[in-house]
């Protein structure tokens, strides 16, 4: 097995890195490719190696192997909505990230559905400090009661700006995070969070390649591979303080994937 790095999430850093493997005469590649761009560089690169992408940045051409992000957005919000919010604030990831693009569909698919209102969004980066940001804003709006941020380290910094503007969570906000990171348990509080299961996503890429080396004209009947997140509720989550007044929300069993 060879592994080649890529400095930069563009094109001419894929086609270098794919150059650099076949001097290492590999029979396959799996590239983790979180942008468009990179997958169809891929494709372009290796017209004669059986190669997999793995990530939002899936085109066509190349089989895939990726989280569905929409439907674990829709999974978040739906959860925050069952515990009696009005409406849910999203803090975004990058525009150019077909994750973060993903995940802020299945956030307003889910506020559409149950005719709520969808308040506006900010897009930044994947950092805590961007979540910071946006968590400043969200915490001088007393109307803010649940947001769905598309990282765990988007909703890290979220979770710090509520509890200097001293907003209890889950008392006063629910946040709820997405990668299922296994630090996202030691946040303060636990992290309630969307979790991506990477070693099954790992397996099925591999299978997806191994499929293709073995009976390369069945190639075509699965190329693509959809891997359903599951939510996992910890303790930044909890009833919405409009059903429960001035007291505290009543408690709720934690710890369970649903």
């Amino acid at each position: 097995m060879s592994v080649a790095s890529v400095r930069h999430l563009d094109r001419r850093s894929v086609l270098d890195a794919v150059d650099w493997l076949c001097q290492q005469s590999v029979e396959g590649i799996i590239a983790i490719a979180p942008k468009s761009a990179m997958a169809g560089a891929l494709a372009e690169a290796s017209p004669g190696i059986a190669c997999v992408t793995v990530g939002g940045g899936s085109i066509d051409a190349v089989p895939s192997a990726r989280i569905d992000n929409v439907v674990g957005a829709r999974m978040a919000t739906g959860y925050l909505l069952h515990l009696g919010h009005r409406t849910v604030h999203h803090v975004a990831g990058p525009d150019d990230w077909p994750e973060a693009s993903e995940r802020l569909r299945g956030w307003r698919a889910a506020l559409q559905e149950a005719d709520l209102p969808i308040p506006a969004v900010a897009s930044g980066d994947w950092s805590a400090r961007a979540g910071y940001e946006q968590g400043q804003r969200l915490a001088a709006d007393p109307c803010v009661t649940a947001v769905f941020c598309a990282s765990d380290q988007l909703a890290l910094g979220v979770l710090r700006a509520l509890h200097e503007a001293g907003r209890r969570i889950p008392e006063d906000v629910s946040v709820v995070g997405f990668d299922g990171a296994l630090d996202g348990a030691h946040y303060l509080p636990p992290l309630t969070t969307v979790c991506q299961d990477f070693a099954e996503l790992g397996r099925l890429s591999l299978g997806l390649l191994l499929s293709q080396l073995e009976q390369p004209e069945s190639a075509s009947t699965s190329r693509r591979q959809l891997l359903v997140p599951e939510l996992l509720i910890r303790h930044s989550t909890a009833p919405s303080p409009d059903l429960y007044g001035d007291g505290d929300p009543p408690r709720t069993r934690r710890g369970q994937r649903a």
